[in-house]
């Protein structure tokens, strides 16, 4: 935990806290809405994404805008289903309600189908901890970015949840690790960010 902080400090952390979690998964929702397909064209643009990355984001961005097409009821979900895809759109769409508990069979659905998924392994990371689950959301985090060490967005949600769970160095560790892969990108600015508040909260008063 923080020891040194105060008592208006720990309260202003933890209001930061509260409203950066959903922008964990929204950020990068809202990002690729806006930049569906290609990364930056200028000739002096810092990161080009390579080709596998610009196909990561595209399918992310796909998935996004059916999330908000609509939220379903959970109840309405065929789970038996082989569709991986629907069954993701359907799930994001839960996430997006905020109807956790109803996404998370979903998303564990998606993943007994495409054991591999990194996208998946992230939001259902997000939802267990949503759901007062952090140390399984801790596991399944640290599980898919040790598959897909590549992946930044699931180093920031291992970082946030991490650090809401007090678990400081796991927390700083995944958050250093996020920015690492690409600073210049909106996920690796957030990371750099945290990484700010966790010095600022450690810092001597």
């Amino acid at each position: 935990m923080f020891p040194r902080l105060s008592a208006l400090q720990w309260t202003l952390f933890v209001a930061f806290l509260a409203f950066y979690g959903f922008a964990v998964f929204a950020l990068t929702r809202d990002y690729y809405l806006r930049h569906p397909l290609t990364p930056a064209a200028s000739a002096d643009a810092p990161h080009q994404l390579p080709a596998e990355r610009q196909a990561d984001a595209q399918a992310l961005g796909e998935r996004m805008r059916q999330a908000l097409d609509g939220a379903p009821d959970g109840s309405e979900i065929d789970l038996g289903s082989t569709d991986s895809a629907a069954l993701a759109a359907a799930a994001d769409r839960l996430f997006v309600a905020r109807r956790f508990d109803q996404a998370i069979p979903v998303y564990q659905r998606v993943l007994e189908l495409k054991p591999d998924d990194a996208d998946t392994r992230n939001d259902l990371g997000l939802a267990l901890h949503y759901t007062g689950r952090s140390e399984d959301a801790i596991a399944m985090l640290r599980k898919g970015a040790q598959e897909a060490p590549e992946f930044q967005r699931i180093w920031l949600s291992l970082g946030f949840v991490a650090l809401q769970a007090g678990e400081i160095r796991q927390a700083r560790d995944a958050l250093e690790r996020a920015e690492a892969i690409a600073p210049d990108t909106e996920v690796g600015r957030e990371a750099a960010r945290l990484l700010g508040v966790v010095n600022e909260a450690e810092a001597p008063s």
